[in-house]
Formats: structure tokens, C-alpha cells, sequence
């Protein structure tokens, strides 16, 4: 089983799928996360924010993709 870890926390969810997208592209798959009652209550993304998730194993990887982008 792997575990995940948060690699980087984003203000709204068009910023973490730009950059759940640009992972993907180099084969790192990805999870998002927030608390917004599945967009129901959107505004609670300016809160708390929107976090996205990689693998243990891909940690390294993913900063490093999205350190230069």
C-alpha cells in the first residue's frame, strides 16, 4: 500500500490541476484534495486551500517537476 504525502498546496483547484496535469505528463499520478463539500462550497477553497497528493515513492520526482515549472 502506498502512502501518500502532500507535495504542494494550491489557492483554488485550476492551479493543482494545471499541476496534477503537468505530473501526469511525466507518468506521476496524483490526488487532490479539499475541503469544499465537492464544490458545493467553493469559497472554502480561499480558506483552506487545495492540497495535492503524490506517492511516497514519486516524492522526489514531483518536486522536482513541478520545482521548475
Amino acid at each position: 500500500m502506498n502512502k501518500f504525502e502532500i507535495i504542494a498546496d494550491f489557492n483554488n483547484h485550476t492551479e493543482a490541476d494545471l499541476a496534477k496535469g503537468l505530473l501526469e505528463s511525466y507518468g506521476i499520478k496524483s490526488i487532490k484534495h479539499s475541503d469544499d463539500c465537492g464544490g458545493a462550497a467553493g469559497g472554502q477553497t480561499f480558506i483552506r486551500g487545495v492540497q495535492l497528493l503524490v506517492s511516497k515513492d514519486d516524492l522526489k520526482k514531483a518536486k522536482e517537476i513541478l520545482k521548475f515549472h
